[in-house]
């Protein structure tokens, strides 16, 4: 099996009810504005996430990444060596949640001070975010969460920590509102490439084969996606 594979599903919003269109589009309202705002300060998302550092492949940026401890969630921006992925990105933003403090999970030891991996969210040099992409366990280290877990976590993703900017935290917050079904398509994927690899061998190997790294990606067009969202909630509206 060739990975990653590449979903080329169109985003679909007629696949949407009435309610969940006009939340999309007030998620994809809050997103446009915290994107405004920092252009307005002659910024952009990648740009202010890297601040005044210079930027070195694999480190983690802001340094020891945003927390929030009353959320349990975590994030922080990084990017790889470009030949190491099949697709385009200046870095990437890696979404975690601490799993047992939300009661997803049950304590274990092994996994104190890991969080569990959530998504992915690729980004070009522009700060616009073009894709999302899960990765294996081996490549965080935290436990691993069912499709229905990672759902759960998305869905309630909430950053409010002091280190991390407001138009930053609200960015991530409605990218993944304004992405649900996406996400929750390639969660899906990610979760049958799994069980296809793990039926002739023992799936923690599976886990911890540093062969497999990105298990699978979706790219977007965001402006393109605003655009015939905002003509599908006016049709649906008339």
């Amino acid at each position: 099996m060739k990975l990653p594979q590449i979903l080329k599903t169109p985003h679909a919003w007629s696949d949407y009810t009435k309610a969940d269109l006009n939340t999309a589009l007030k998620a994809a309202a809050k997103l446009v504005r915290s994107m405004q705002t920092l252009s307005e300060r002659h910024e952009q998302v990648v740009q202010s996430i890297i601040g005044g550092d210079v930027f070195v492949e694999w480190d983690h940026y802001p340094e020891n990444d945003v927390r929030d401890d009353k959320t349990a969630y975590q994030y922080f921006y990084h990017a790889h060596p470009g030949l190491q992925r099949p697709f385009i990105e200046h870095g990437h933003f890696h979404l975690f949640v601490h799993a047992e403090k939300m009661g997803m999970r049950r304590p274990n030891p092994r996994y104190a001070l890991c969080p569990a991996h959530l998504i992915t969210i690729s980004m070009d040099a522009q700060g616009i975010p073009n894709g999302f992409f899960v990765v294996n366990r081996w490549v965080t280290k935290g436990p691993w969460l069912t499709k229905e877990q990672c759902a759960l976590g998305l869905k309630h993703f909430n950053i409010q920590a002091r280190k991390g900017t407001k138009e930053i935290n609200q960015f991530l917050q409605a990218l993944i509102q304004l992405y649900q079904p996406t996400i929750f398509k390639l969660l899906e994927q990610r979760d049958l490439i799994v069980q296809k690899l793990s039926e002739h061998r023992d799936r923690r190997s599976v886990f911890a084969d540093p062969m497999i790294e990105v298990v699978c990606y979706v790219p977007i067009q965001l402006m393109d996606d605003i655009a015939s969202l905002e003509s599908a909630v006016q049709d649906i509206n008339k």
